[in-house]
This record gives C-alpha cells, structure tokens and sequence, in this order.
C-alpha cells in the first residue's frame, strides 16, 4: 500500500513538473503591471512609422471618402444664355456647342455624369443676375459657364466671386473682367471685346485707310470693340472722324447709318445678331456698301450670312474661329455640329464646345473633383488644348491667348463664306502691350465719344 501511494506520488508529481515546463508564457499573464508598463512602448514605438504608413496605405482610406461622392454624384453645370431677343440666335448656337461636346462624352467626364440647368438670361443683367443666384442657391451648381452678353457678364461677377463660384465665360467679352476686375474665379474661353478687334484696326492701316467712322451697340460690348479697333488704328497713325452709337436692339438703323461721313475711308462697327443683321442689309440699301469699305465684328456670323446675301459680300471681320479654317479639328467640329442640328456653325457655338473641353480637361486633371474648387481653378489655369479654332490656353487673368482671324465674306461654289485673308497668331487681349502698360491705359468706357480729335 506505502509502495503503491509511493508511485502515484511520484507519477503525480512528474505530471506537475511537466505541466510547469509546458506553460513558461503563461507566467506573465497573471502578472498585471507587465503589460501595463508595456502598453506605451508600442504607441511610442508607432510614432516614427506613422510616416510610411501615412505616405503609402493610409493615403488610400484619406482619398477614398472624398472619391465616393465623385462617382455617384452628378455635376450640375448652370449655363446660362440669352433665348429671346437680339441675341436669340447666337445664344442658342453657344448653348448647343456646349451640349454637342457633353453629347460626344455621353455627358460624363473623368467618370462623373453632367447635368446642365439651362436658364434664359433674356440678354438683361438684372435677369441674368436673378438666374445665377437661382441656379447657384437652389439648384445648387457645381459652376457656371455661358453668357452672351457682356452687360450681364458684368452684372453676375461680383455675385460670382462672392460665392466661390467658377464661372466659364463662353462668349461675353466684357474687357475688365480679365483686366482690372479680374477674379480668381472667373475665366474667358472665347475672348475679350477688344481682342478682335485691335487687329482690325491695324490692319485697316495697313490697307490704306486713314480716316474712319466708329458704329456700335451703345452698351459695354459696343465701346470696347470700337475702342479697340480706334487704339490700335490712331496709335499707326489714322484718325477717327466720327463716333455713332445706337440702342442694343434698335429696330431700325437706317436713322444711324444714314448719318455716317461720306468722306471717310473705312467704317468699323459692332453690330451682332439681329443687329448686324440690319446693320449690313441697311449699310447696302442705303448705298454705302462699295463706297466705304465696312470692316466689323460680328456682323456676318454664319447664322445671318444667307439672310444678308449678296449685302454682306466684302465685309471683313476679326474672329477667333471661322468654319472655313482648313484644320483637322475645325472641320470635325463643323461637321458634327452641322449634322447633329443641321444649321450654320458660328464662331458662338465652337465657343460653347471649347468651354465644355476646357473643364473637361480641368476634371481629367482634378480626377472629377470640382468640389476641391482650388484644386479644379488652378487646373483650369494649366489648361492648353487644340480647339477647333486652333491652339488655346489662359494668361494670367484667366482670359485666353488664341489666334484671331481676319476674314472676308466671299462666294465660293455659290455659298457665302467667311474666307481667312489674315492671321494674328497667340493673340493676347494685351496686344503687343505688355499688361502693366496696358492695364494703364484709360479704359474704353472712358473714352466712348472722346475718340474724335
């Protein structure tokens, strides 16, 4: 019995010995202050490779909220043009270049669907100012793009800035808003008034004219294509004789053009939309087309040409985009445009397209974050694209450097065109100024009227 007790004694407490031996780690988990004084080592520890972390996985969760929304939320683009009144026409050709390049997308870009609020400005800035606010506090856009009219343009922009706003001018040409009022968040794809127009006026030196009358649509557009044209024309050497300004919308010129000096050598005028359209069929009813050369700005858009027939033969204008360029691009545009609406194709609706490749590009770039609005601006700020009309990009003050073409309505096979007779090259709304000269200079609006010595 003592032997047998003996044995299991001994067996009993060999098993214990093994039990010891198999269990070393346990000893320190009843232990509590061990892991209590080790807890901060490994947050401490943690501290130099929170950068590595940082700059490679952990980027991926920051981005990831923020790409979320980018792939299920719609951008609402607020565009915002004239469908009634004298500029009617070209503000629903600016419209559907606008929405033909979203078309061609299938109204997405960089992976995000588009959705554009249309809303009719009626070509007045109270209006218009009424329809921004709408579609920026209720619609809730993403941005603006549009206008036609550069009195509008001008009465938005404060309200524009105020709000952080981008807004894509996609025609108004009003000079001070990529001048002296220029704004971080405001950009012109199409151009400013006197861009077109300081071409023409050195080039009507360089044909031999000398002396020059001065008619326009009496509003911000009128003074600064007239002022244009007046600086770069008295600056080579010829004269402004006279200075005729009548009402946007006037139903009747003849009282104007009938008016102008017999003896001058070349009339210049701004006169767009329904107003050229009177401004070039009256120019030739009351004999001066063949007397006095007519040189002006949109006046032969390819929207009036065939409603101004043989009137319009002759008159040169200054354009940033013609149908007739002979490029790879234009005619893809023109014959795109051409099919899918089956109308003329005037330098209106190549603007609206261009505006809507611009932002583009700026989302590609942006990864289709146009929330990040600092980000999407200074995207837009790098931009250079090949448009249809040629080669952009954005100056400084966010209004485009492109090439401005002088053209002459011919007739080629029996249809009228605007044909390219000369081309100013990276045109820069500073001319051959530099911006700090320019920029000194007495402004248009100040010199309407004071252009006759």
């Amino acid at each position: 019995m003592k032997t047998r007790i003996g044995i299991i004694g001994i067996v009993t407490l060999v098993f214990m010995a093994i039990v010891v031996a198999c269990t070393p780690a346990a000893a320190p988990t009843p232990t509590p202050t061990a892991p209590a004084k080790a807890a901060p080592a490994p947050t401490t520890a943690a501290a130099p490779a929170a950068t590595p972390t940082a700059a490679a996985p952990a980027a991926k969760p920051t981005e990831a909220p923020a790409a979320k929304p980018a792939v299920t939320t719609p951008i609402k683009i607020g565009f915002l043009t004239p469908l009634v009144g004298v500029y009617a026409s070209l503000g629903a050709d600016m419209r559907d270049g606008f929405l033909l390049y979203l078309d061609q997308k299938g109204n997405t870009l960089a992976g995000r669907k588009v959705e554009v609020i249309v809303e009719d400005t009626e070509v007045k800035p109270d209006v218009g100012l009424t329809k921004a606010k709408k579609l920026i506090e209720r619609d809730k856009v993403n941005m603006l793009a549009g206008v036609i009219s550069s009195g509008v343009a001008a009465g938005i922009a404060d309200y524009v800035t105020s709000q952080k706003t981008p807004l894509m001018l996609t025609n108004a040409g009003d000079d001070p808003l990529t001048q002296q009022k220029a704004s971080p968040y405001i950009f012109r794809i199409s151009f400013a008034n006197s861009q077109n127009s300081m071409p023409l006026g050195e080039f009507a030196y360089k044909k031999g004219y000398r002396t020059a009358v001065l008619v326009a649509s009496d509003y911000p557009a009128g003074w600064h294509h007239t002022g244009g044209f007046a600086r770069t024309f008295t600056e080579a050497g010829g004269k402004i004789i006279q200075e005729i300004y009548y009402p946007l919308g006037s139903p009747d010129l003849a009282p104007f053009i009938t008016t102008i000096k017999q003896d001058a050598n070349v009339v210049h005028t701004f006169s767009a939309g329904a107003d050229g359209l009177k401004f070039v069929t009256q120019y030739a009813e009351y004999g001066l087309k063949g007397k006095i050369p007519l040189l002006c700005n949109w006046c032969t858009t390819e929207d009036m040409l065939d409603k101004e027939g043989d009137a319009a033969v002759g008159v040169v204008n200054g354009y940033p985009f013609a149908p007739s360029l002979d490029r790879a691009q234009t005619k893809a545009f023109v014959e795109a445009f051409t099919k899918k609406y089956n109308r003329p194709v005037p330098p209106q609706a190549e603007f609206g397209y261009t505006g809507a490749m611009a932002i583009d590009a700026a989302l590609q770039a942006t990864k289709g974050n146009i929330e990040d609005v600092d980000a999407f601006i200074k995207a837009l700020e790098g931009v250079q694209i090949e448009a249809p009309r040629g080669p952009i990009k954005f100056d400084k003050y966010h209004n485009v450097v492109q090439n401005i073409y002088i053209t002459e309505v011919k007739k080629v096979d029996g249809k009228l065109v605007n044909a390219v007779v000369e081309t100013a090259q990276n045109a820069s709304q500073f001319w051959k100024w530099s911006p700090e000269d320019y920029l000194k200079m007495t402004q248009y609006a100040d010199l309407k009227g004071k252009w006759v010595k």
